[in-house]
């Protein structure tokens, strides 16, 4: 019986069918088993650098937080953090068809996940309402909120302490 490869449709022959293939059925010849291998190969390490590129980019202490309007919601602003406060703003704007997501107001930190908290804490203590992230505020609040928090580095306990206390 005559088969042929299922990626390039080549007449397979023992010339080009490799010996692995044939006890396994697998019908593609030498070519196309390297491209393929190649390909699995490359999505492997994709996965791989993948995950350690998160882990490394989670591993970053520095970075902004910042204030975020649109007009669609008037009142509300989202205060979050970023490594880059303008490429965050870049990733709201697609979700949006009028790029109507505005920058109000960003502040660098030696350690953005404590200012965040921090931000996060005094915002929901002012706020008519929250949701999340979002606060309904003013704009002059949230400004005077990010640029109230410290920028000093601390560890351990003194952290926990100052947020949650």
């Amino acid at each position: 019986m005559i088969r042929n490869c299922r990626f390039c449709d080549v007449e397979l022959s023992q010339d080009n069918w490799c010996i692995g293939n044939i006890k396994q059925k697998q019908y593609k010849c030498k070519t196309c088993d390297g491209i393929v291998g190649r390909q699995n190969y490359l999505k492997r390490k994709a996965k791989q650098l993948s995950s350690y590129s998160v882990t490394a980019f989670n591993r970053v202490k520095e970075g902004y937080v910042y204030a975020i309007t649109n007009s669609a919601w008037q009142g509300w602003i989202k205060i979050g953090m970023a490594v880059d406060a303008e490429d965050r703003l870049k990733g709201y704007q697609t979700s949006s068809p009028f790029r109507d997501y505005e920058l109000l107001h960003k502040s660098f930190f030696k350690n953005k996940r404590r200012a965040e908290a921090k931000a996060h804490k005094l915002a929901g203590e002012i706020a008519d309402e929250t949701r999340g992230e979002w606060f309904n505020i003013s704009k002059d609040k949230a400004i005077n909120i990010i640029n109230s928090i410290d920028n000093v580095e601390k560890t351990g306990i003194q952290d926990i302490k100052e947020v949650f206390i």
